[in-house]
């Protein structure tokens, strides 16, 4: 069986670890014959048509908005979070509104959306098709093993950790509230269905399917999930076979062992340069080689100091999956996306936290032996980082790392979800 012919619509709103899985996937299905489309945020049209699918983005750019000072603030204070999510309510209403009409309009077999875009679920119910919400990170199906990994809670014991996951479905739904106004005349009927809007929409009334995608080696599958959950593996992208890396780099990685990588993403420091001196301090005091990735404002572009040239060097982006495995270690911010990604190819992690689910990831590394215990961007120090660059380098690190590339390696990913979703549309009864 294949899916030829049918219509995929996958929504994922985000930074590029929040769309990078998504194009893993849309690949996945268009081989196996599927027309996708991805509606995602400005700036991912070349990745998405690179893999067979179609783009259509809606009026939001993360990249610049997480660089204004606004969002910035938010990251950091409790206020900050209240006075951006103001300042963007009317953006958010329009990419809601342009999400319900791009779904209309496409009209799908089967929909695919994580928590920003539960809007599908409304389309879905308008045109009776399912619409399976996803996650990245385990936010969704609840579980007394730990609580709701958004807000860097402590384990609260099984009746509280399940508590959690109630009060972040609580705070989920009434963020969704306003910010679907714009749909909620024309989608009054999809309205009066029962049940949330973050559980999708599955035809004949059975609960949808839920897709987690991250990996069994850093969350064991809980023996208290829904039976609709269904941990699918994160969605890897497969190293780029014709990539060519820069002559700098290609030469740097040649000169001397593995080195140690650097970088925090799409997440933004308060102070980069203090960061960049806080980094360069430990590789100093280490000898360690290095490459530093300045991303996308965590680390600043300044000048290396002498006393590390040719031991460290400075470079904007180089891909994850291809870099990664030429590296010893690899210390970042603790996006579920870098974080599978290291784990992939058996490396070792630092994670230095900002905000969200990094924490919780942090934790899990540490948990399987993985990498050092985390520690939090803002708390980083030359002697704590020089302390965790040397544990990275034990025996016990690495092979925790390999026992998690091992179990990832079996699980089903991205191929093996669409193989799952061809026997969901299989079973489908024509609409």
């Amino acid at each position: 069986m294949s899916l030829s012919r049918k219509k995929i619509l996958i929504a994922s709103l985000g930074t590029r670890g929040d769309v990078q899985p998504y194009v893993a996937l849309a690949r996945a299905l268009t081989a196996q014959g599927a027309e996708v489309t991805l509606v995602t945020g400005e700036g991912f049209d070349d990745m998405i048509e690179a893999a067979g699918a179609r783009s259509r983005p809606v009026p939001i750019n993360y990249q610049t908005l997480l660089q204004s000072p606004e969002v910035q603030a938010a990251l950091f204070t409790f206020k900050g979070k209240i006075r951006a999510a103001r300042q963007n309510i009317d953006l958010q209403k329009e990419i809601s509104r342009q999400l319900w009409q791009t779904g209309l309009e496409e009209r799908p077999d089967l929909i695919l959306f994580n928590l920003k875009a539960c809007v599908m679920t409304l389309v879905g119910r308008r045109l009776n098709v399912p619409a399976l919400p996803t996650a990245l990170q385990p936010v969704t199906a609840p579980t007394g093993d730990f609580p709701i990994p958004l807000f860097g809670l402590p384990d609260l014991g099984r009746g509280l950790n399940r508590w959690s996951y109630r009060a972040g479905r609580f705070l989920m739904e009434a963020g969704l509230r306003p910010v679907l106004k714009p749909v909620r005349l024309e989608a009054k009927t999809e309205y009066a269905v029962p049940g949330s809007l973050l559980d999708g929409h599955e035809p004949g009334g059975d609960p949808p399917m839920s897709l987690q995608a991250f990996s069994r080696a850093l969350v064991p599958i809980p023996a208290d999930w829904p039976a609709e959950t269904w941990q699918c593996g994160y969605w890897l992208t497969e190293p780029d076979a014709d990539y060519r890396p820069p002559q700098e780099l290609a030469t740097f990685l040649e000169a001397g062992p593995a080195p140690v990588f650097l970088g925090f993403g799409s997440m933004p420091s308060r102070d980069p340069e203090k960061l960049t001196a806080t980094v360069l301090e430990a590789l100093r005091t280490t000898g360690r080689r290095a490459i530093l990735s300045t991303g996308w404002g965590g680390l600043s572009s300044r000048d290396l100091p002498e006393n590390l040239a040719g031991r460290v060097l400075l470079v904007e982006k180089a891909p994850h999956s291809w870099l990664f495995p030429r590296c010893s270690a690899i210390v970042h911010h603790g996006g579920a996306g870098t974080t599978h990604e290291a784990l992939r190819w058996g490396i070792p992690s630092l994670i230095c936290p900002v905000f969200g689910d990094q924490p919780f990831w942090g934790q899990q590394v540490w948990k399987i032996g993985a990498g050092p215990k985390p520690i939090r961007q803002q708390a980083l120090t030359p002697d704590n980082l020089r302390h965790a660059l040397q544990e990275l380098e034990t025996p016990a690190c690495k092979a925790g790392a390999e026992r998690a590339s091992a179990v990832m390696s079996a699980e089903p990913s991205a191929l093996g979800t669409a193989a799952r979703l061809i026997d969901l549309l299989a079973a489908e009864p024509a609409s």
